[in-house]
């Protein structure tokens, strides 16, 4: 997490332990929140107040967990399904496919993600695409 971080790479949150947040209340989902933080900050690591749901689950209890904390509650607009392990040119088609801008891209740190990650970045350059923090496209 701190090289991803001193890499210069945004940080946000996605939980601490990958619950079905729908599935938990209010207090629940802010504790998961909150100790992600709490390891965050332990690492001395800067974060954005941006929170992606694990399992993309955003009933009003979690978005309102996240909102009082003061997080902006981010939702994918691409996803690669890499968590199937698809082939890397599948996750390749799947977000060069869906490249626009704005695209939020859903990625998982699987092997079939990073081998597929350089085609890419070179396809998404050759059309122009450039590459931004989440906070830089939502505001």
């Amino acid at each position: 997490m701190q090289k991803i971080a001193a890499g210069g790479h945004e940080i946000g949150n996605h939980g601490y332990s990958h619950p079905h947040s729908d599935k938990l209340n209010q207090a629940q989902n802010t504790k998961e929140i909150e100790e992600t933080e709490k390891v965050l900050s332990g690492l001395n690591i800067k974060y954005s107040k941006i929170f992606a749901p694990p399992h993309g689950e955003h009933m009003e209890h979690v978005l309102a967990a996240a909102d009082s904390l003061g997080y902006k509650t981010i939702m994918w607009t691409a996803d690669t399904v890499d968590w199937k392990d698809p082939a890397p040119e599948t996750v390749v088609q799947r977000v060069v496919g869906k490249a626009d801008n704005g695209v939020l891209v859903l990625m998982h740190p699987k092997k079939c993600t990073q081998q597929a990650l350089p085609t890419i970045i070179t396809k998404l350059k050759q059309q122009n695409f450039s590459f931004k923090t989440v906070t830089e496209i939502i505001q």
